[in-house]
């Protein structure tokens, strides 16, 4: 039924057919399974890897670090996450989607216990440099193999629901860190409980790929045949994407500094301003699927326009909020633009690039995103330190205002990119 999440039936790989709207696979059904699997794996790959920030000060207090030495501990991290995007995408367009997934899953399970027993400052940089590189082994390879699991009509919404498992995951793992913490006196303890999900997770991964294998296979001639359509896709939308781009490093540079934001220029207490994090990013539980779902009713890019341009008067927003419900408004709706964005641009790429591509260019796309955004921070931090935050913070927005304009110029980006053939099966 055109517009429902319906999935994909996959197994034997003896061939592909369209019925009623949906393109499958020959095979047993399996559409109950595997959305709620990637959901969970979702979750677990943010528990995995997003213990450092809420166990940044026990760390810096057990081991003595001074900022630098902190920072350094961020980096290894958030840049080794950066690099491996295209060199694991690129893999796991030529490999079993799932099964790098399941491997960075369980890797990443290990890497917490990993960091649990880490005896020195050395090791434990080490350590978050691997979680970071198996970081990458996740985003760009669900969303490739979701894409083309579920038809062109249902994507949006399903690419959405699964960014529920990211969004519960900036609420719980905090909780779960920092509650362990406290609990057993010990970060390392919580590195242990974070390491639990991500391992579930690789082995539920292998268990369902062990239920609904398929035959891997080279791409098809149809395929390959669609790249070119593909790459005339992309130049049409190209102004939209660019923009799109634009706009995230904005919110990411932002998005770090509003918990000092808070506390300096409204008063509110250390220990309660980084809640605002969870606030804006757990606003994602509903605005994901909403925003997929309507990229797939009204088309993705008009959805895309009308989150990207309002990146810069939310800022200014949220910057100028006066101290209760107005504020609380602003970081809501700020979370609220930023969430959805996510699975429409997915999608948006997925409608138009072949299936044995798109790992690849997500992962381009989130390499570009995410070491962007390391340049951007610090020069956003120094522009706070030049000034003040008020002043930081709406220049930001002016950038942000300005840039979608620029969307005007280029009105043909608001035509509904077509579905390049042959773009079906994931692995």
């Amino acid at each position: 039924m055109t517009g429902t999440v319906t999935g994909t039936i996959v197994a034997d790989g003896t061939g592909e057919h369209a019925h009623g709207g949906v393109t499958a696979r020959t095979g047993r059904a399996v559409s109950w399974l595997v959305l709620p699997t990637f959901i969970f794996a979702h979750l677990a790959h943010h528990v995995g890897t997003g213990g450092l920030q809420p166990l940044l000060p026990l760390l810096r207090d057990d081991f003595q670090l001074d900022y630098a030495q902190a920072g350094l501990l961020l980096s290894a991290q958030g840049l080794a996450l950066g690099f491996a995007q295209l060199p694991v995408s690129a893999l796991a367009d030529h490999v079993s989607k799932r099964l790098v997934i399941a491997v960075g899953l369980i890797g990443t399970g290990l890497l917490c216990v990993g960091i649990a027993v880490a005896p020195g400052f050395w090791s434990l940089v080490g350590c978050l440099a691997a979680l970071g590189f198996l970081g990458a082994t996740y985003h760009a390879p669900a969303a490739s193999y979701l894409a083309a699991t579920y038809e062109a009509a249902a994507r949006g919404r399903a690419l959405g629901t699964h960014v529920i498992g990211g969004s519960l995951a900036f609420l719980v793992t905090p909780a779960i860190a920092i509650g362990t913490a406290r609990v057993m006196g010990s970060w390392r303890a919580a590195f242990f409980a974070l390491a639990v999900l991500p391992i579930v997770a690789g082995l539920l991964m292998l268990l369902t790929m062990a239920r609904t294998a398929t035959s891997e296979r080279a791409a098809t001639a149809a395929e390959r045949a669609g790249h070119s359509g593909a790459l005339a896709s992309l130049r049409a939308i190209g102004p939209l994407v660019v923009v799109a781009l634009g706009e995230q490093l904005l919110t990411a540079s932002m998005f770090a500094y509003i918990p000092l934001f808070l506390v300096d220029h409204h008063g509110v207490p250390s220990d309660l301003a980084g809640l605002a994090i969870s606030v804006m990013a757990g606003i994602g539980i509903v605005s994901a699927p909403i925003g997929g779902a309507l990229s797939d009713r009204f088309g993705r890019a008009p959805v895309l326009v009308a989150v990207t341009a309002s990146v810069g008067p939310l800022i200014l927003l949220l910057t100028y909020a006066p101290y209760g419900l107005p504020l609380l408004a602003g970081l809501l709706l700020y979370g609220l633009s930023m969430n959805t964005r996510l699975p429409v641009l997915e999608s948006l790429f997925a409608d138009a690039i072949p299936a044995h591509r798109r790992s690849t260019v997500l992962g381009l796309y989130y390499f570009i995103g995410q070491e962007s955004s390391g340049l951007t921070t610090p020069v956003v931090g120094s522009l706070i330190d030049a000034t003040d935050p008020v002043t930081a913070f709406t220049a930001l927005g002016i950038v942000g205002t300005a840039l979608s304009l620029v969307l005007l110029f280029y009105r043909d980006s608001l035509v509904r990119p077509r579905v390049a053939t042959g773009i079906v099966g994931g692995s």
